[in-house]
Parts: structure tokens; C-alpha cells; sequence
């Protein structure tokens, strides 16, 4: 059996000997660059844009200004600036040459005249509406009320009430590869190499905006240096790089620069939650009122995050009376949209805080403060209606308690030392496999190894090798044998991609019940060969046999034979094809869990060290432990970058002080820690592999533990991510 073994992963070769291909690794003959002109003020009428001067370059192609194609969400509709500028980053015009270096050499000839406009950044002003974001809008794009119970009369009956603000800043998703695209026009066809987390996602934006100017797009997924849910959705810039390359009818790269990148990609996170809530003195949470501002920047499509966040927002607590007030701004900033955990994190943070606020408020043992709130019978309909599927919080919260008494002991003798340090415990709950659903093929070759298609579109997380893991095992066959691949739009009739933490659990799916589609057809093809009936079969390890005889075939032979030249003449009773298809799909979503438990200390610098750090999850079945463990590795060092590092600001004109890596601090080698990590596999969803999602948990659970033990070792409550070194005194 290979799954729940702990397998090297098959896809590293290529990239650690230096053979991987990204976007900026394919060249075609004849190839175009574009370089994109941003404007460098936040919001301004656009009067006139000169591209005179820049057309009188050598190598310059053309220049485009003005694009007014389809693009969802955006206030105007454009991926380009033509009338008003609502951001620093905003693509005014596009540069198009022979040459990248030449390209932008250009753009500084380009002349923008325009008449500046106030900026509003601060959300919490962008909601009083005063001043506006875009010209003729109302600020407020988005407003929607979840209520649940009656929080108000439940306030009035408890024994405390409390309120707090929560501040989650913008982050920068940060990815080794910034964006990029290479459209290449042929005949009237595109093929278009992205740098995306979805080639079918991409190519279905494509076509609803170029589907009447081209007989057909190909997406093909490039090698992905990164994503964290930022290369989901496609952006202004690849609109333009494709509307160049059917313009032009020639091949046309854009890749970002590191700067570009910051100011043009989706920042992540950025919600205020004002919140109210009260309890009795026992510590039994009994209602939360939450006004949640999102700062969605110049676009609206983020507002999914807060909806998320909000219906997320009892986490695995029992509360009942809950109502979520959802605003949605628009600010001139870079627009905002998904980064890793995507509206779970920004729940998870505020009611962790929560539960740690009342035990101080009553002096009470947050340990015992959470199991008196928490959800013992499963399956939970929560009150926004999520259905939580499966598991045992409590036996995985009190595995936790266990380490965190063991470092509350560490704590107290290195406190009675002088120094700072403090220990801190998160309890999340995370929603994962969006739908609606995952595709797989899985073939025989006439070798007899196996090929597997997906849907999704893994950049780095190892799902090559689990679903080799599990096609192996349902075959019988290696897992050496088995090769995985995606990210083709030509190769795979549909798919969504990966995002979610969805790719195992919906394509390893997919592809197991496509697989054991596979086998009836090895068994219906070996009984013709074999001269049996169908029934009198067995198929096992690799191999079909006639229990009675003693006759076998191997897939090899099974293939080979398949395969073999009859004269022309068709001699199958059964068709031949080694081949099938299938697709899987959740009727809910599913709700796997963790804890976080870490010791650290703050030096005499007001710097944060990590001196302990335990992480538990309930996955369902483990697939393959070592990719999940790295899985949470990663994400906790996201969560510490997030908690102390990491933070998008803007000044009060909308100029990005933190646009490049020496002013946005992220997590390096030097700030890493040893991680400890343990999993359950109690919380089984209804899948035939009863798998869940893994690849965003972390990132949920480490922010409120740090912050949680940061405060402890300080003294002081901290309500905000990241903390500052102001914060820590």
C-alpha cells in the first residue's frame, strides 16, 4: 500500500537540477515584449496620454492606451486606465517592442497628462462616503447582514461584554516568480504558456473576451514559481498581453518585474472587524455583533472574502446568536483577492482572540475556556448554515493541551530567568474542496505504464506524487510506473484548478474512480483475450486471473496485446481503449481542523523568537504525511511572516512604501524554526478516499497562537497583524 507511506516526491528532479521551465524559459521566433506603463499616483483624471515620443523608438512596435475589453469586477470594466487613474500600479498604457530593454526605455517617453484627485485609503473613512474612490460611485461596493439567533438580547443577558477592534493589514501573496504570459497567435489560434494556478479558468476568461476574434485558445500551465492563490484568477496585464498578440499577430511575452509585481498583483487579507461579544461567568460565549470593513482597493471582486470570513466566524464554538454587518470598500490601493486561506484566517483570528480575551476578562484557563464552547457532536450545522461534516475536536484539543502545559512549565522557568517569553494555543477550523467538481483520465500505454490526466493544476505542492500514490494502489501497480500531469487545456476536455487545498481530495478522486472505471475495462478486454467470462476474473496486484485455471495477464500483456496488429481486421467483441474518464464532487463542503501551540519570546530588540512550535491536524486519511507536513511547515512560516513581518502600507496619498523586498519583510532561512508536527485521522469525509485538504490550515491556525503568546510574554493584549516592534514594548 503506498498511501499513508511517506514517498519522495516525483516532480523535484526537474527543479533541482535546474531543467524547470517558466515563462520566462519559452521563447518562440518573432516574439514581441510588452512593458506596461503604471501610474504612479493614486487617483487622477486623465486629461491626455502623449505616446508620441515613445513611437519614435527603434524596436518600439506599438503603443496601447485606452483598452476597454470586459474585465469583471473592476469599477469602469477596463483593464486600463482611459478616463481615471484609481491606484499606484495602474496600467495606463502598453509598451510593445522588439526588445524587453527597449520596451521600457519607451515608457518613459510616455506623457500622462492628468488632474489629481483626493486619494481614500483608510477603509474605516472610505466607508463614511465622503470622499469618493472612483468618480461617481459610492465607495461602499458591497453590503450584505448575516444574522443568526438574536445577538442583542443575548448581549443583554450575559454576565460581560466586551469589544475589541481586529486589524488584519494587506500582505503581498510573494511569490519566488512574479506574473507573467506568452501569447503566441497561430493562424488564427492562441496558445497562451501562464504562470496560473487554473489553465481552464484561464482559458474561460479568455475566450469571453477574445472567444469572437480567434477560433480557439490553448492554455497551457507553465512551470509555477509560486502562487498562494494570487495566480488564480487572470489580471489586467495578461488581457493586454493577449489583445497585443491578436493585434499584432505575433508572439507576445510580459513578464513583472519585482516592483510591478507589488503593485499590480492581488494583496491579500486586508479586514477591520469591530466586534462586540458577551459571556457568562463561566466562561460560555453567549453572542457576537461584527462590523467586518474589507478594503477591497480599486476592484470588488474580493468580496467572497468576507463572506467566507463571516459565515466562518463561529468557528468549532457553539455560539448561536451571531450577526456579521459585511461592508465592503473601495479604497485607491492595488485590488484585493485571494492569498492562502482566503477568508478563514481573518475568522479564525478573530474568534481565537476572542476565546482569549474572556479568559483573561474572568481569569479563566483558555484550555478550559475553549472546551466549555466547544463542538462535541458532529456532523455541526453551524448557525450561517455550513454544515461542519466530521471529527472529534475535543480528543485533538486535548492532544494539544498536553504540549501546552508542557510549555507553560518551559515558559515559567525561563520567565523566573528575566526573560520575555510566552506561550500561546489556536483551535481552527477550516472550510476546503470548493467545488464544484475535479476531472481525471488515466490510461494504459502500450508499455504498460500509466498516465494520469487531472484537471487540477498543482504548482508545487506534490499532488504528482499523491495521486500517483493512489492510482498505484487501486491498479496494483508502482508507483515508479505511474506519471501524473496537468495544466493542458488541450489534453483535458474541462477542470477547475488548484485552489482551496482542494487538488488531492477532488482530483485524487477523480482519478481513483476513473482507475477502477480502468480496471472493469482490463477485466472486460482480459476475459476476450483469455477466452473467460468476465466473472470467473480476479483482478489483483497488476494482474487479472482465473482463480480456476490459473491463468493470468499482467497490464503489460493486457496492453501489449491491445495493441497488437489483427491484419486490419476487427477482432474485439470489447472496445480496445485502455482508457477512462471520470469526475468527483463534494454535495458539501469539508471541514477539516487543527491547533497551534507555540513558545516565544521577545528579546530586549523587541525581536520575535520562536523557541517551540507544535501543530496538530485532522485531515481525514493522510495520503502521504511528508507532503502534508511540509505543507504545514510552509504555511506556519507564511502565518509568523504575517504575524511580525509582513505588512502592505500605504501612505495617507496612496504611495506604497512597501513595494519592494528591502521594505516588505518576509520570512527568510535565518528567521525559520524547528515545527513539530502530529495528525489525527478521526475527521473522514464521504469521499471513496476519505481525504481532506491540508495545503491552508496552517496558515489559519499560527497567526492567533503567536500573537496569543506574544502578548503573553509582553503583558499587553495585541489585536492587530502583523504586530510591530512599537507593539512590543
Amino acid at each position: 500500500m503506498y498511501i499513508g507511506q511517506r514517498i519522495k516526491r516525483k516532480e523535484d528532479l526537474k527543479f533541482i537540477t535546474g531543467s524547470g521551465r517558466y515563462i520566462d524559459d519559452i521563447e518562440y521566433p518573432g516574439t514581441l515584449y510588452l512593458y506596461i506603463v503604471r501610474s504612479q499616483i493614486s487617483h487622477a483624471r486623465i486629461k491626455k496620454i502623449d505616446v508620441s515620443d515613445a513611437l519614435k523608438v527603434n524596436g518600439v512596435v506599438g503603443v496601447i492606451t485606452g483598452l476597454t475589453i470586459p474585465f469583471e469586477n473592476r469599477p469602469n470594466n477596463w483593464p486600463m486606465a482611459k478616463d481615471e487613474i484609481l491606484y499606484v500600479g495602474h496600467p495606463i498604457a502598453a509598451i510593445l517592442a522588439t526588445d524587453r530593454y527597449v520596451a521600457s526605455d519607451a515608457a518613459d517617453l510616455v506623457q500622462v497628462e492628468y488632474e489629481e484627485l483626493p486619494a481614500v485609503i483608510d477603509p474605516e473613512e472610505a466607508l463614511k462616503d465622503k470622499v469618493k474612490a472612483v468618480e461617481g460611485k459610492s465607495n461602499v461596493a458591497y453590503k450584505k447582514e448575516y444574522k443568526a439567533g438574536d445577538p442583542e438580547d443575548a448581549l443583554s443577558h450575559s454576565d460581560v461584554v466586551l469589544e475589541e477592534k481586529f486589524e488584519i493589514s494587506r500582505v503581498y501573496p510573494s511569490p519566488m516568480e512574479p506574473r507573467g504570459l506568452l501569447s503566441v497567435y497561430q493562424e488564427g489560434n492562441l496558445l497562451v504558456y501562464a504562470s496560473t494556478q487554473s489553465a481552464h479558468y484561464m482559458r474561460r476568461y479568455l475566450l469571453s473576451a477574445f472567444g469572437n476574434q480567434v477560433k480557439d485558445i490553448r492554455v497551457i500551465q507553465a512551470d509555477v514559481g509560486g502562487a498562494f492563490g494570487a495566480k488564480l484568477f487572470p489580471y489586467a496585464e495578461e488581457f493586454i498581453t493577449v489583445y497585443s498578440s491578436v493585434k499584432y499577430k505575433r508572439p507576445v511575452k510580459w513578464i513583472a518585474l519585482r516592483s510591478e509585481d507589488f503593485r499590480g498583483m492581488y494583496h491579500g487579507r486586508g479586514q477591520i472587524h469591530k466586534v462586540k461579544f458577551g459571556a457568562k461567568r463561566d466562561g460560555t460565549l453567549t453572542a457576537i455583533i461584527d462590523d467586518l470593513i474589507i478594503d477591497l482597493g480599486a476592484a470588488s471582486h474580493g468580496t467572497y472574502l468576507a463572506d467566507i470570513a463571516a459565515t466562518m466566524l463561529p468557528g468549532p464554538y457553539k455560539v448561536r446568536n451571531l450577526r456579521v454587518n459585511v461592508y465592503g470598500v473601495y479604497t485607491n490601493k492595488t485590488p484585493l483577492d485571494q492569498y492562502r486561506g482566503a477568508g478563514r484566517p481573518e475568522a479564525a483570528f478573530v474568534y481565537e482572540r476572542i476565546m482569549d480575551i474572556i479568559s483573561d476578562e474572568l481569569k479563566l484557563d483558555p484550555i478550559e475556556v475553549r472546551k466549555r464552547n466547544l463542538i462535541t457532536q458532529l456532523p455541526y450545522l453551524n448557525p450561517f448554515g455550513l454544515k461542519y461534516d466530521s471529527g472529534n475536536y475535543l480528543h485533538l484539543l486535548e492532544k494539544a493541551e498536553k504540549v501546552y502545559r508542557s510549555y507553560e512549565e518551559k515558559a515559567r522557568e525561563l520567565r523566573s530567568k528575566g526573560r520575555r517569553v510566552g506561550v500561546g494555543l489556536s483551535l481552527y477550523l477550516e472550510q476546503n474542496n470548493f467545488g464544484p467538481w475535479e476531472s481525471a483520465s488515466v490510461r494504459i500505454k502500450a508499455d504498460g505504464k500509466v498516465q494520469v490526466i487531472i484537471g487540477a493544476s498543482p504548482h508545487g505542492q506534490g499532488t504528482e506524487t499523491g495521486i500517483a500514490q493512489i492510482v498505484a494502489d487501486e491498479l496494483g501497480v508502482s508507483v515508479d510506473d505511474v506519471e501524473v500531469i496537468w495544466g493542458d487545456t488541450a489534453l483535458i476536455g474541462e477542470g477547475f484548478g488548484t485552489y482551496g487545498s482542494r487538488s488531492l481530495t477532488l482530483a485524487g478522486n477523480a482519478a481513483l474512480l476513473a482507475s477502477r472505471r480502468l480496471k472493469d475495462k482490463i477485466l472486460r478486454l482480459a476475459a476476450q483475450f483469455m477466452k473467460s467470462d468476465v466473472q470467473e476474473l480476479e483482478y489483483k496486484d497488476g494482474k487479472v486471473v482465473n482463480p480456476k485455471t490459473g491463468q493470468s495477464m499482467s497490464i503489460k500483456e493486457i496492453a501489449s496485446r491491445n495493441m497488437a496488429s489483427l491484419g486490419g481486421i476487427w477482432a474485439f467483441k470489447e472496445e480496445p481503449g485502455l482508457e477512462a474518464t471520470a469526475y468527483f464532487g463534494f454535495d458539501n463542503l469539508t471541514y477539516p481542523y487543527g491547533a497551534h501551540v507555540t513558545l516565544a519570546e521577545v528579546d530586549d530588540s523587541r525581536k520575535v523568537k520562536i523557541l517551540d512550535y507544535y501543530a496538530i491536524d485532522d485531515i481525514g486519511t493522510v495520503v502521504n504525511p511528508m507532503l502534508a507536513e511540509t505543507q504545514v511547515i510552509g504555511g506556519v512560516i507564511q502565518g509568523f511572516g504575517e504575524s511580525v513581518l509582513e505588512e502592505i502600507v500605504y501612505d495617507k496619498d496612496g504611495n506604497l512604501l512597501t513595494g519592494n523586498l528591502f521594505d516588505y519583510a518576509i520570512p527568510t532561512a535565518v528567521e525559520a524554526f524547528n515545527i513539530k508536527w502530529e495528525y489525527l485521522e478521526e475527521g473522514k469525509s464521504d469521499a471513496p478516499l476519505p481525504a481532506k485538504g491540508i495545503g491552508e490550515g496552517a496558515t489559519i491556525g499560527t497567526p492567533p497562537a503567536l500573537i496569543r503568546a506574544l502578548e503573553k510574554a509582553i503583558g499587553k493584549r495585541l489585536t492587530r497583524l502583523p504586530s510591530k516592534l512599537e507593539d512590543l514594548i
